[in-house]
């Protein structure tokens, strides 16, 4: 046996295996890279979905975000859990703007948006529906159910006398409007949205600080 040849050819061995290791680590370290980046871009593309279907102001779902959510409850026939859906108004926001300026009219509908958001977590969904309007739904719960529920709320936003933050002047009472409908076999989100506003202008008629619920439609 030619020792020379054997000792090379174990060398040779030797360093081949340690290029593939090396390779192989290599391999490994960039496959971590790209893992730890797609992780990254993962989370960074969830967190603008999210910011898209938020309210900034307030940090509820926004219009959009509830708008999809009615039609999607909607899109289901299914009559053995009913669906209710709430249309809520801040009266006489625009005094509030007019008195105090907007960033104590953003005060206010922060703290309404606060006393709605603690009301309508998961299942529930609670939204700012545009300027001082606000939406909730209700899977799974009647009309009746939410009357009580949504009662309960504005009796706490009224209690409370809010302050100017600046100042610490006193702002008075906030109340609140409300129209609250509950899905029918059928009915489409628009029709549902319909009957629930037609109820909160109903609450507002009558003179404000108020839940109506809707009366059912001739189908």
């Amino acid at each position: 046996v030619d020792m020379s040849a054997l000792q090379k050819l174990v060398e040779s061995l030797s360093e081949a295996t340690t290029t593939v290791l090396d390779h192989h680590a290599a391999l490994e370290n960039r496959l971590s890279e790209s893992s730890r980046e797609v992780n990254r871009l993962r989370k960074h593309l969830d967190q603008v979905r999210m910011e898209a279907m938020t309210d900034a102001l307030t940090n509820l779902a926004n219009r959009k975000s509830f708008d999809e959510a009615l039609d999607t409850h909607c899109e289901s026939d299914d009559v053995s859990s009913p669906l209710s859906l709430a249309v809520i108004d801040i009266d006489h926001f625009k005094r509030f703007n007019d008195t105090w300026g907007h960033q104590t009219g953003d005060q206010v509908l922060r703290y309404v948006a606060s006393v709605l958001a603690r009301i309508g977590r998961p299942p529930r969904m609670a939204a700012r529906y545009g300027g001082e309007e606000f939406g909730l739904l209700f899977p799974g719960e009647t009309s009746a159910q939410v009357e009580r529920l949504l009662n309960e709320a504005r009796q706490e936003i009224a209690s409370r006398v809010l302050k100017r933050r600046s100042t610490n002047e006193d702002l008075g009472t906030v109340t609140i409007s409300v129209g609250v409908a509950q899905r029918q076999y059928g009915e489409d989100s628009f029709d549902l949205l319909d009957r629930a506003d037609k109820a909160l202008y109903q609450s507002k008629n009558n003179g404000r600080n108020r839940v109506t619920v809707a009366s059912l439609s001739s189908m």
